[in-house]
């Protein structure tokens, strides 16, 4: 029996206690009695046995679903002692045994009400989420949260996947579980959160799924409460999530809710460990440099953390975008980007070049106002190298430059797919 299911045979049975007091004796009144008595001794035991046992050793999303166990017992209290009209013998002995029985039943719905009302220890929640978890695999909710992967594999990654597919694939299963109402409540009441800038860079959807770009980033500190940024992926706690089930258990469609949540986890999980596999690809092409390039590789890092960059840029995020340039960041190149990464490294390692290489890039830097507008380029020059010697080659790498040298200009391109961008 479901538990809502025990609310209207209480309130039935309160109904009917309540009534003896106003029957007049009648053979009948005997024989109501025998019958609530009997009712009563099985409804306890069906309350203790798959009520009061269960929610005892675990937490049951279900079990006070449509039911509340202390109103219902304390109308049932409200309703004892029973007094009957011009009682016989025989009847008080009856009136006896059911008022110990009505007394039993009031303790059993106290008892559940005590069970339910219990903290919780994150035993309890991780075991909630284990269950619930179980429950939407059996019910085949991973293998088509599989199937929707694999088939975006197939429509998107013709060839392979790029590390930017995966993640617009990310940003739009997220969008969609907003969509979906998973947090609804909890955003409603916020005006603002915090952000986590370093993460996921929403942005408009073009498939009619919209959420507002004013409370993404509230839904999604809200997801953060409930899943750690581990090695670039979002990775559910199992006692946050079961614990944020449980508070939400009440709220409108939380069951479809909860399907949602892992619905779109599970889609997104399967993006994250094809990005930890493009990710160990580019540890096997960063292990296969030779020393030279590894090198030049060094130098870079070492030239930019000099830089007193402004957003969107960081020295995480420009280094990021020169080993991608460079074809041993995230991104596997192929084609004319390969080819033009090729010609970056050649720029890089012509003798003597180095230097002239980064005066380009600082004034690439600069039109993308990563530095402070107020310095020119002695300034920039002198913030990188401690002095203003032929700073003129960083006005020669701005994009704007009429007439700029012919590899600068073949590797431009490969610089603007990989430059940080405002979110």
């Amino acid at each position: 029996m479901k538990p809502y299911e025990y609310n209207d045979i209480l309130t039935g049975l309160i109904t009917s206690v309540s009534g003896l007091k106003e029957r007049r004796p009648s053979a009948g009144r005997g024989l109501l009695m025998e019958s609530l008595l009997a009712d009563t001794v099985e409804l306890t035991e069906s309350l203790k046995t798959e009520v009061l046992v269960r929610v005892s050793r675990e937490i049951w999303l279900e079990a006070d679903e449509g039911i509340d166990y202390a109103a219902l017992a304390e109308d049932l209290q409200n309703v004892l002692p029973i007094e009957l009209l011009k009682a016989k013998t025989d009847e008080e002995e009856a009136c006896e045994r059911l008022y110990e029985a009505l007394e039993a039943l009031v303790k059993t719905l106290f008892d559940i009400a005590k069970a339910l009302n219990r903290r919780y220890k994150n035993e309890d929640y991780i075991k909630l989420y284990e269950d619930e978890l179980k429950l939407f695999v059996k019910h085949n909710g991973r293998y088509w949260a599989e199937w929707d992967f694999n088939q975006f594999q197939e429509k998107v990654g013709i060839g392979s996947l790029l590390m930017e597919d995966l993640e617009e694939y990310r940003i739009e299963k997220l969008q969609h579980m907003f969509a979906s109402g998973v947090f609804q409540e909890l955003v409603a009441h916020r005006q603002k959160a915090p952000g986590y800038p370093n993460e996921i860079a929403f942005h408009d959807l073009d498939d009619g799924i919209q959420v507002s770009m004013k409370v993404v980033h509230i839904y999604y500190y809200f997801l953060r409460k409930i899943c750690d940024w581990e090695d670039d992926g979002l990775e559910m706690v199992p006692e946050k999530v079961g614990a944020y089930f449980y508070t939400s258990r009440k709220e409108p469609g939380a069951k479809e809710r909860r399907k949602a949540f892992f619905k779109y986890m599970m889609k997104i999980d399967f993006a994250q460990q094809a990005m930890q596999e493009i990710r160990q690809r580019q540890g096997v092409r960063l292990a296969e440099l030779p020393d030279s390039r590894r090198g030049i590789l060094e130098w870079l890092a070492e030239m930019v953390g000099y830089g007193e960059w402004l957003p969107p840029a960081t020295a995480e995020k420009i280094l990021e975008m020169l080993h991608n340039a460079l074809g041993v960041g995230m991104y596997e190149l192929t084609g004319d980007e390969a080819a033009m990464s090729e010609t970056f490294w050649s720029t890089l390692e012509q003798v003597g070049n180095q230097r002239v290489v980064w005066q380009n890039l600082i004034g690439y830097f600069a039109e993308h106002r990563f530095f402070s507008p107020n310095l020119g380029a002695p300034a920039l020059n002198e913030m990188f190298f401690d002095t203003t010697e032929y700073y003129q080659n960083i006005d020669k790498g701005r994009p704007s430059y009429q007439r700029k040298a012919k590899k600068w200009a073949r590797i431009q391109p490969l610089l603007d797919r990989f430059v940080p961008r405002k979110e």
